[in-house]
């Protein structure tokens, strides 16, 4: 059964790549400022490196987990866009306990560093997006699918096909029948399943995935969605080669494109 664990041990591996960052970043504090010794802008760098770095490496390789938990992008990002600040925010008053208790070189008074909390907040949020949004990141994301994904697309027969899809609500794992879905939506690496009684439900596994797996009930008619010719009540031709689907649920018309023409004319017997 496949789950959406929350994971830090994949993050682990990027840890020696972030301790080299705030070496690097202390080394070129020492050479521009003198004011702490190379070993004191070191340990200052490390600690903001491995506080922001790490963090937002973990929420990089742990896109399904939120998805999961807020349902929608809008959520995940607005999550997101607050702890990559706050993230930073908090690096920033670390490095001012270092500086003050540590190599009592100020007085430490909680939360007067001035600007460098914001400058920080921005820095992280800025590079929190660019690691959530990296490509290289998700490719090293755990994958969830079975194997045989990488192999080449070949056709399959329907009693080679799947029955049901696992899919994730809170911290349970559901099989929903296959025809008791309307359509999915391609999200990420992952997709959303939508079901005749217009649930939307998180599943790992990609369009990818289910186009070579599910039966000969299910067309993909756009990149970004594969639906049940069972549930559609109507086919209407749009611009250029495109046509509108409406279904019998209560599941919202999708618009194919046009390079699935061949295939929505295949579904309404166009010669």
């Amino acid at each position: 059964m496949t789950t959406t664990p929350f994971h830090f041990k994949q993050a682990n591996r990027f840890i020696p790549h972030i301790l080299l960052v705030g070496i690097g970043i202390g080394t070129a504090n020492y050479i521009i400022n003198g004011t702490l010794n190379w070993v004191q802008w070191c340990i200052q760098s490390l600690s903001t490196s491995l506080i922001i770095g790490y963090t937002l490496v973990v929420i990089g390789l742990n896109i399904s987990w939120f998805t999961a938990i807020f349902k929608s992008k809008l959520k995940v990002y607005l999550f997101i866009a607050l702890t990559f600040f706050g993230i930073g925010v908090f690096a920033t008053e670390v490095e001012h306990f270092i500086r003050s208790l540590i190599f009592q070189t100020q007085q430490f008074v909680p939360f007067s560093s001035g600007n460098m909390y914001f400058f920080n907040g921005i820095i992280s949020l800025i590079l929190g997006f660019s690691f959530f949004q990296n490509q290289i990141l998700k490719t090293k994301n755990i994958k969830f699918n079975p194997p045989e994904e990488a192999e080449t697309a070949k056709p399959i027969n329907d009693t080679a096909s799947i029955t049901s899809i696992p899919v994730k609500q809170g911290e349970n794992i559901f099989l929903i029948p296959i025809d008791d879905i309307v359509c999915f939506e391609a999200f990420d690496n992952y997709s959303f399943a939508y079901t005749h009684k217009a649930e939307k439900k998180l599943c790992d596994y990609s369009l990818l995935f289910l186009e070579k797996r599910l039966n000969s009930n299910f067309s993909r008619i756009h990149r970004k969605y594969i639906i049940n010719k069972q549930y559609i009540k109507k086919i209407t031709p749009h611009l250029n080669g495109r046509y509108i689907i409406d279904f019998t649920t209560n599941q919202e018309t999708i618009t194919s494109s046009k390079s699935y023409a061949p295939t929505i004319r295949k579904l309404i017997k166009i010669e």
